[in-house]
């Protein structure tokens, strides 16, 4: 109505579209400034509807009120088209920026059956995926400009946060003081220091980035002593290829840990596999041992041999603790396929399988650490690069208030070791119980321990087991693969009133668990007291811009 005072000129467009919407109808906007916005009816001329809109700002203020208006439509075919010319990626991105807040992953699909249900109409996939870029945007800020905010908020997390590591990498442009960005490598204190209390695991992977611009998000994740993920470090690079991984993995070399018999655990990707043997970079045997994913290669082998039976047999030969069930599933597949037997034959045993694995591993067989973290940071993909990377700060810090609490608790509660093993330990005594010990020699500790239950493998009095006392060892392979000690050996040290807590590896300990996540991050600074940055300006590759982003 005339007199009618909206706060500003976009308010004004925003309600002006609604209406429209609700009515079926549509209109053009015949004038637009800072001071003035006409709009009228899309079929005036052809069906002299006389719809029209005028207003003005109200002088000394941002406001528009409206001060000619002739309404309602008179159009006798009302728009019932499919989409709606007021239907813009701006009125889409308003009325999603609340959905994307809460859920980052929000689908283009999504987006597209949210407007259907709220307004009747169905848009099209590149307008919906254009409404979340600028949804996105509001809420992140713009994708562009992140690149040139990155190495001030990196000035700011580390005037707070010392110790962090941040690595980058450009290359020159042809504009004075402009680099274009190529990598960036951080990680934080907290995660540097706490994970010298972590396992020597290190599961590695990367991922693609969502948003305007292309790249690959790389990540670095430990395991702490109650089996949960630890996120190490990360880095935004143009692409998985031999020169990212390398360069990922010399950072983590140099300047995060540099660890000896360090197990990574990866997918055999080229640049992975070209990095871990090259003699140069420190991540060659015996300053670490490569593993690879038993899910990559059984999907490999799966591509390879396309037989779900054999990919079974191999997974189960790789998940074998004992060299000879290993044999035997290897056989079975050769048996029905020479060919994928020859394949598997053809990767070091050591790399995927259990068995001749000598505890490396910790039976930690997939890169699901760093993968369950990539899909927690699924949504940070999509968003500007300076907000994903404080999305990182966040949620690590997060992480460690959360388990710092709970380890202290266990600690005033006396407890020896993480819920994990605690578990693992108590299931343990209680099959040692029922075992049949029988003692050849009392000065190495030689024993043969025997299962009383039969099983479907052995005789019905069950599987007969031989350990050496001395050297911790039992045939069964746990002991050395898992770093506490079996059902056997516990049958064996409560046989000889032994103390078994020194074959439980430190890692899993209470104390260990609170060092791991007892590093403090610190709040970062308001913006207006950030340190001054006073390099050159970063900008994004335009090789990198997703062509559908505009």
């Amino acid at each position: 109505m005339v007199g009618q005072v909206f706060n500003s000129k976009a308010d004004l467009q925003h309600v002006a579209k609604l209406y429209s919407l609700s009515q079926h109808q549509e209109y053009v906007v015949v004038s637009s400034t800072t001071k003035l916005l006409v709009l009228r009816c899309k079929k005036a001329e052809q069906s002299q509807c006389p719809w029209k809109l005028r207003a003005m700002v109200v002088k000394g203020t941002t406001s528009f009120a409206i001060n000619k208006y002739n309404g309602p439509h008179k159009c006798v075919n009302p728009c019932l088209n499919r989409d709606h010319q007021q239907l813009d990626s701006n009125l889409i991105a308003a009325h999603i920026q609340g959905m994307i807040k809460a859920q980052f992953t929000l689908s283009v699909v999504a987006i597209q059956a949210s407007i259907v249900e709220k307004f009747g109409y169905q848009i099209s996939y590149k307008k919906a995926s254009k409404a979340k870029l600028k949804a996105l945007t509001n809420l992140f800020g713009d994708f562009y400009k992140s690149y040139a905010e990155l190495p001030h908020f990196f000035i700011a997390l580390e005037q707070a946060n010392l110790g962090c590591v941040v690595i980058s990498k450009t290359f020159p442009d042809i504009m004075e003081n402009t680099k274009i960005f190529q990598r960036v490598f951080w990680t934080f204190q907290p995660s540097i220091k706490g994970f010298k209390h972590c396992r020597s695991v290190l599961s590695i992977d990367g991922t693609h980035l969502y948003g305007k611009y292309k790249g690959t998000l790389m990540v670095a994740m430990g395991c702490d002593g109650n089996n949960q993920l630890f996120p190490l470090d990360f880095a935004l690079t143009e692409g998985e290829n031999i020169d990212s991984w390398g360069w990922f993995l010399a950072c983590i070399r140099i300047r995060v840990t540099n660890r000896r018999k360090l197990c990574v655990i990866s997918d055999r990707h080229p640049g992975i596999m070209a990095t871990m043997s090259d003699v140069h970079l420190g991540w060659f045997e015996p300053y670490a041992y490569h593993k690879v994913c038993m899910r990559h290669l059984a999907s490999n082998f799966m591509t390879r041999f396309k037989d779900k039976i054999l990919k079974n047999l191999m997974c189960r030969a790789a998940l074998a603790t004992k060299i000879e069930k290993f044999n035997k599933h290897m056989n079975t597949i050769g048996r029905i396929n020479a060919a994928a037997q020859q394949w598997l034959e053809a990767i070091p045993f050591e790399k995927w399988a259990l068995s001749h694995d000598r505890g490396r591993r910790y039976d930690i067989m997939t890169t699901n650490m760093s993968e369950v973290f990539n899909s927690v940071l699924k949504g940070a993909r999509s968003l500007p690069i300076t907000a994903l990377v404080q999305l990182t700060f966040f949620r690590l810090n997060s992480y460690f208030v959360v388990r710092r609490e709970q380890g202290a608790n266990r600690l005033a509660s006396s407890e020896e070791y993480t819920p994990y093993v605690d578990a693992k330990m108590k299931a343990n005594v209680v099959k040692e119980g029922s075992h049949e010990i029988v003692l050849y020699d009392h000065i190495q500790g030689q024993f043969h321990v025997k299962n009383s239950r039969g099983t479907k493998s052995s005789s019905t009095r069950g599987r007969t087991y031989r350990i050496i006392l001395q050297e911790y060892a039992c045939t069964c392979g746990k002991t050395l693969i898992y770093g506490f000690p079996c059902c056997h050996i516990l049958a064996a040290c409560h046989f000889r009133s032994i103390d078994f807590r020194p074959l439980v590896q430190h890692y899993y300990s209470t104390q260990s668990y609170y060092n791991t996540w007892a590093p403090l991050f610190h709040p970062i600074f308001n913006v207006y007291e950030w340190p001054p940055y006073d390099g050159p300006i970063i900008m994004p590759s335009e090789s990198m811009k997703r062509a559908s982003s505009g």
